[in-house]
């Protein structure tokens, strides 16, 4: 039985677009991974902890990604408990950050329409 495969070549600046996600997603990983190690080691250090939770808080909307979304909320429940003063603002900033990828979301649903 032959098959009957067409062979096509993929445009170069989508292949480039697919490569830059990936990337992205793995930084976007990584900095999840070394926040969830500060929080095992019970970080208590706010500016060490937002240097990481920021890159995965840009994750919620620059990427619309649900592992980013879970990976914030733990941050935040990690706050609720280790910095209580610091639950409140970062939980408006996480809010802010879902209310522009929702935004987003819309804006290129319309787009498609």
């Amino acid at each position: 039985m032959a098959e009957n495969k067409e062979e096509f070549e993929l445009p170069k600046e989508l292949l480039e677009s697919i490569a830059g996600l990936n990337e992205l997603m793995s930084q976007q990983q990584d900095q999840a991974a070394m926040m969830y190690r500060l929080m095992f080691r019970h970080e208590r250090n706010l500016h060490v902890l937002d240097r990481y939770s920021d890159i995965v808080l840009e994750g919620v909307s620059g990427m619309g990604s649900e592992f980013a979304k879970e990976d914030y909320r733990n941050f935040l429940q990690y706050l609720s408990y280790v910095i209580p003063d610091e639950y409140a603002p970062h939980k408006e900033m996480y809010e802010e950050e879902l209310r522009i990828a929702e935004d987003d979301d819309e804006s290129a649903d319309k787009e498609v329409t």
